[in-house]
């Protein structure tokens, strides 16, 4: 099994109120995460596109509040004529829902679109491996698969 990447995102087009009042029915009904197209975004789309990796687990975020904990299932692509109001998501990734943030969770690292979990001391990378490792333990005594 490859190695699971863990990140850290929010999905906003550059206002924070769009996560509170849309983002759970994103993840819920249409299963993707994804990031619009902005100046000087170049990078991080491309770290989405190009270094995420299917199984990888996501945290999905808004500022340090925590929403929910997702798992990359398929690979990225590209939308540019949804006329709905998540028509800002250009660059999508399937994803399946392990767990949502029902109690306040909160991460030290409010800032950024999108990061990988890259030092294992950091409390982010702590935080989010712990509740992939809770989540993971419910998954096994459940009989579902924890990959795909």
């Amino acid at each position: 099994m490859k190695k699971i990447n863990y990140w850290h995102m929010q999905m906003h087009p550059d206002d924070k109120s769009f996560a509170d009042t849309h983002v759970y029915s994103v993840l819920e009904q249409r299963k993707i995460i994804g990031l619009g197209t902005w100046d000087d975004g170049e990078a991080t789309i491309d770290t989405f596109r190009d270094l995420m990796q299917v199984n990888d687990v996501v945290a999905i975020k808004n500022g340090s509040r925590l929403i929910a904990l997702v798992q990359v299932i398929g690979g990225c692509y590209r939308v540019t004529d949804d006329t709905t109001d998540i028509g800002w998501i250009e660059n999508r990734r399937p994803v399946r829902i392990l767990d949502w943030a029902i109690e306040d969770k909160n991460i030290p690292q409010p800032r950024g679109t999108l990061a990988r979990c890259a030092s294992d001391s950091a409390e982010t990378t702590q935080i989010i491996k712990q509740w992939h490792s809770d989540v993971s333990k419910s998954f096994e005594k459940r009989g579902l698969p924890l990959y795909v």
